[in-house]
């Protein structure tokens, strides 16, 4: 079968002319403002290192030190899971390794994404092409030429896969070559090698025309890399809500690059290629109402606070009379948990609000709120689960991911799941014990300097299910 021509869901209506020219001029529009900003840093040429490649280390890293595979699967489904993760890795890679959670495999089916159009701007027709051709020669590369470049304009987008989970958007889209080439990182390859980004995104609702812009993070997965292309998967938070009641069509531009050029930013940029694609947005809904509990604290705790003048402060601070909203969302692909602060005495500053909120690292070896979730009652270390976390979370907010699924809620109403809850504060630095009324004051440049934490129990919840 041509892979332009695929197969598209009855739900999806052909678009007529008018409603693609206004697809065409919203993405130049967006696209516009970032290449301006693109153009203006490119004399500092800041380093780009996303956020995926940060989690496609940690994952390989786990999957490495591994011995069997119901160990990676136990890693995956247990600790750290999020819906995005999940799909960094491609359809064929869970199905070999038997890494597959059913429920979000069906998310992913319900999606029914769809391609559309897609088109190709190469070097020499972009706005900046002097400029990125100077950039070339300073690295030491020849400037752009059709015959070393010109075969770019036949890779062919295909959307792989979607996931909508209301807190965040991810898609996996093939880059189909028959040039027999490879994407890479590595600019001391000798040969031709490619890096790709999704540059800009935005989401358009065919039922009303909504328009809503996206902010991607973006790389290619490494294990789908062959001679026939490469998947590039990106993964969108939704600040705002998402539609879950409609069909949604993606506009994105891909930025292609030569990674010999500059493997970490913007000036080895060879094409853009715009692309779209529909899905069933419906996939991403609540699967039961939310459930919003108050949880009233007490007791105290040492607060380990963070400030814009780079000082880290321990200051006791009471709970009595905080309250935290807990707000559980059921979704098929997983459950989620949101705290926020719905109350606090006057004494309390929004800082401090902001502080008892903000997340410790998964490890719990950085300072800050953490959770863990395992059977209630249960003391072995063997069935806690470490929640995962949404990329980007807003100041005030903690929300965690839980890899619970619909398919499991009656087995777990058998015996009850509970969070536990707490704060990490630091309790020592450079090997030294801190008090409770420390301060610290980061040095310039790089130091020396290390620290410990230690948890505080602030309460144990039961975990609602509907």
């Amino acid at each position: 079968m041509d892979k332009k021509s695929i197969r598209v869901s009855d739900a999806i209506p052909e678009m007529p002319a008018s409603f693609d020219r206004r697809t065409e001029e919203t993405l130049k529009s967006v696209c516009a403002e970032r290449s301006r900003k693109t153009i203006r840093s490119i004399e500092r040429r800041p380093i780009r290192f996303n956020k995926k490649a940060w989690i496609a280390i940690a994952v390989a890293a786990l999957l490495l030190i591994t011995t069997t595979a119901a160990v990676a699967v136990a890693i995956i489904r247990h600790n750290y899971y999020s819906p995005s993760g999940y799909m960094m890795h491609g359809k064929d890679e869970r199905e070999q390794s038997g890494q597959t959670i059913p429920d979000v495999e069906n998310a992913i089916a319900s999606a029914k994404p769809a391609g559309g159009n897609y088109s190709i701007v190469m070097l020499p027709e972009m706005e900046n092409a002097d400029e990125l051709n100077e950039w070339r020669q300073k690295m030491g590369q020849p400037v752009y030429s059709e015959e070393d470049w010109g075969w770019i304009r036949e890779i062919r987008p295909e959307i792989e896969e979607v996931l909508v989970d209301g807190a965040s958007l991810s898609f996996n889209v093939r880059l189909n070559t028959d040039h027999g080439m490879s994407f890479s990182y590595d600019r001391s390859h000798d040969g031709q090698q490619l890096d790709a980004l999704c540059d800009a995104a935005y989401y358009t609702v065919l039922d009303t025309g909504t328009i809503g812009e996206l902010s991607p993070g973006t790389g290619i997965n490494p294990g789908s890399v062959s001679e026939t292309g490469a998947t590039l998967n990106t993964e969108c938070d939704l600040d705002e809500p998402f539609p879950t009641d409609s069909i949604v069509r993606i506009t994105m531009e891909i930025g292609i690059r030569d990674p010999r050029v500059d493997d970490m930013g913007s000036i080895g940029l060879l094409a853009k290629i715009t692309y779209t694609f529909e899905f069933d947005a419906s996939a991403g809904a609540d699967v039961a109402q939310p459930i919003i509990t108050e949880r009233p604290l007490s007791g105290s705790i040492v607060l380990t606070e963070f400030d814009v003048d780079a000082r880290e402060y321990n200051k006791r601070v009471s709970l009595d009379g905080v309250v935290l909203e807990e707000t559980v969302s059921y979704r098929s692909t997983g459950v989620y948990v949101t705290y926020k602060v719905k109350s606090a005495p006057e004494s309390w500053t929004q800082k401090e609000k902001d502080a008892l909120l903000s997340p410790s690292s998964d490890s719990g070896s950085l300072p800050g709120f953490f959770v863990l979730c395992a059977p209630k009652g249960s003391t072995d270390e063997n069935e806690v689960i470490i929640p995962g976390k949404p990329s980007m979370t807003p100041p005030g907010e903690y929300t965690l991911i839980l890899p619970i699924f619909p398919s499991d809620y009656e087995q777990i109403k058998k015996t009850g799941y509970e969070l536990r809850v707490g704060f990490r504060c630091i309790d020592s630095f450079n090997d030294q014990p801190v008090g409770e009324d420390w301060h610290f004051v980061l040095p310039d440049g790089v130091g020396e300097w290390d620290f410990t934490t230690s948890l505080q129990p602030i309460g144990v919840y039961e975990l609602p299910l509907p």
